[in-house]
């Protein structure tokens, strides 16, 4: 009963407010004050008619960005899911590929690194995509250079989890430490990290999370569909089975 009362007075709200000119106009001053003086009376009397309006407001808003997200997903594809120079680890044949943008200065993103690990680990059929997106500040940059340059050297993965696990600050000088203790050769990687390909790899990735609308760090893509945001081990298993339902085995 409310939603219908609900958006009967949205609309009449809208001419009021000038939505539709045209129509408002028909309208004479003394009309308008006592359209708006029902309108106030009955909100006034009814207050949890607005919850409900933003609710429903909340979910077609949410709609309309799930759809605008999977349209994204569909049109980039290739440049997803088939980048080389995108790390895979997990199972390259699983049957659900999460895909990660994230930084390494990123709380939120060590805060999810230990559930999404133990997750890919037990699982045993995620495929798991990482896509380096540095986006808080010339440290994160210089992390995700070296990063990329350490594959070049077989331990991309090694690095990765290094600089993930890391405590306290990370500039380069506690960048090329990590490096070393991972058993990367310093000369050859500061030499690779001044590889234009490495450049283009990361703003390719940036143009990528732009398109999907991915705005901050991390963002997942996890069975075709996108989730901003932190995860926890309860919500991945969630998805991770959600996927698994939804695409029938075949991976996605």
């Amino acid at each position: 009963m409310f939603r219908g009362v609900a958006f009967a007075l949205l609309a009449i709200l809208g001419l009021i407010a000038g939505a539709n000119v045209a129509t408002a106009a028909s309208f004479n001053a003394t009309q308008k004050s006592e359209i708006e003086k029902i309108v106030r009376d009955y909100l006034l009397k009814n207050p949890e008619l607005m919850i409900e309006v933003m609710a429903e407001l909340e979910a077609k808003q949410a709609s309309q960005e799930e759809d605008r997200a999977n349209t994204a997903i569909a049109e980039n594809r290739k440049a997803i899911y088939d980048d080389p120079t995108s790390f895979v680890a997990g199972n390259p044949q699983g049957d659900v590929t999460i895909v990660e943008f994230f930084d390494y200065h990123c709380g939120y993103c060590k805060r999810t690194f230990g559930p999404l690990m133990k997750a890919v680990h037990d699982d045993g059929k995620i495929k798991l995509i990482l896509k380096e997106f540095p986006i808080l500040g010339p440290d994160s940059v210089v992390a995700s250079h070296a990063a990329l340059a350490a594959q070049k050297q077989g331990k991309y993965f090694e690095m990765h989890q290094a600089l993930y696990l890391n405590k306290g600050d990370l500039d380069e000088k506690r960048i090329m430490e990590i490096a070393k203790n991972v058993g990367l050769d310093i000369a050859k990687l500061r030499r690779d990290m001044a590889d234009p390909e490495i450049a283009k790899t990361i703003e390719r990735n940036e143009k990528l999370a732009s398109a999907l609308g991915v705005r901050g760090t991390p963002g997942f893509i996890i069975g075709g569909k996108s989730h901003p945001g932190a995860l926890g081990s309860e919500e991945l298993a969630v998805m991770v089975k959600d996927a698994r339902e939804r695409c029938g085995g075949a991976n996605c």
